[in-house]
């Protein structure tokens, strides 16, 4: 295994898409995404690349920061993610290290297994505090706990998804499968539509409507958070610049969509969907809320699609990570996804765990650094 500078992506294309291709993946491993990522972040991260008798094996990019805690400064190291704020904000999830899926296991354990070792040829020029890494199964931590590591929690979110195969094979409609009082709410919703027209799906059929439908659902996205005091998304730049520029890539090889849900011909929700091996991952959205409570224009519009991908012979539609009602009214709970921060016991970081106590005590806050 070696960590070096990243200096030739276009190599780089070749060796991804070849171990891409012979991996176990999901859509944030994907090319597309990474190319985008690369072209858009400004600045070159470390490449790790494991390989088995001089083939490939195992890459992942990593960027290492640093940060000031009190009198101490910290170097993290950021798994497929830069350590800024305004550019995670595109939340990569089903993180971890892209691997050929006949050593999966066995990569990722050699991988975080040499980090943790000083000795190892692989630490040889790099330092480091912490390794971070957002969106992983909870298995990353059981493996990082046996391998050494303090393991600190940032973020522990259930995720939802649609067995499409399973509907199918049942051979009765989806919303069969739903919950007695979720079919009454979803029917009664799309009465309450179809009255003021015809309610429908609409997929952007090129690269322009595309954008346009995104500027559309970035307007009801904004109003829904900052309603809720938050900032939204596209309150961030790199946030719209990427995903603009993943549109560009992937609308017209079909791994993303952006459809339009309408009644009577005015908008009630927009969804931004990537799609990849039979896979749906929901990724963003905007609805059009209305006072009366009986009008769910989100669980309509995830139906819809749900509906249309069912019939399109998709096996999976995911709504991915995040505590949201409808995860579990319109499917199933799916792995729990963890943002976790892998540290090597150094006086470092008891040191470092000290000045956070301090910093939490002074701040009037219980509970674990």
């Amino acid at each position: 295994m070696s960590v070096a500078p990243l200096t030739d992506p276009a190599a780089l294309a070749a060796d991804w898409q070849d171990l891409e291709a012979r991996a176990d993946t999901t859509f944030f491993h994907a090319w597309p995404w990474v190319e985008c990522w690369l072209s858009t972040i400004g600045e070159r991260p470390l490449l790790l690349t494991a390989r088995q008798n001089d083939r490939i094996v195992g890459l992942a990019l990593l960027v290492s920061t640093t940060r000031r805690l009190g009198l101490l400064t910290s170097t993290e190291l950021f798994v497929n993610e830069t350590g800024d704020p305004q550019k995670d904000i595109i939340t990569v999830e089903y993180n971890g290290i892209l691997a050929d899926r006949g050593v999966a296991a066995e990569v990722t354990r050699a991988c975080l297994k040499a980090f943790n070792d000083g000795a190892s040829p692989v630490c040889r020029g790099i330092r480091w505090d912490e390794l971070c890494i957002r969106g992983v199964p909870a298995s990353y931590g059981d493996l990082a706990r046996d391998l050494g590591y303090r393991v600190r929690l940032l973020a522990h979110d259930p995720s939802g998804a649609v067995d499409l195969a399973a509907v199918r094979r049942s051979g009765a409609p989806y919303l069969a499968h739903l919950s007695a009082n979720t079919r009454y709410q979803i029917r009664r919703a799309i009465r309450l539509y179809e009255a003021r027209g015809k309610l429908e799906l609409t997929r952007a059929r090129d690269v322009e409507q595309a954008l346009t439908f995104l500027d559309e659902l970035s307007v009801l996205h904004q109003r829904y958070w900052t309603g809720r005091g938050e900032p939204g998304a596209f309150a961030y730049p790199f946030f719209v610049r990427f995903h603009r520029a993943l549109i560009d890539r992937c609308l017209p090889s079909g791994m993303v969509e952006v459809a339009r849900i309408s009644a009577g011909g005015a908008p009630i929700g927009y969804l931004y969907n990537f799609i990849y091996r039979g896979r749906v991952y929901y990724y963003l959205s905007g609805f059009a809320y209305e006072p009366d409570p009986k009008l769910k224009p989100g669980m309509v519009s995830h139906y819809l699609c749900i509906d249309h991908h069912l019939a399109a012979g998709a096996e999976v539609y995911d709504f991915m990570a995040g505590e949201n009602r409808y995860k579990t009214s319109l499917g199933s709970p799916g792995a729990d996804m963890l943002a976790i921060v892998l540290e090597r016991p150094t006086l470092k970081v008891k040191l470092k765990d000290l000045l956070r106590a301090v910093k939490r005590i002074a701040a009037g806050k219980a509970g674990p650094p």
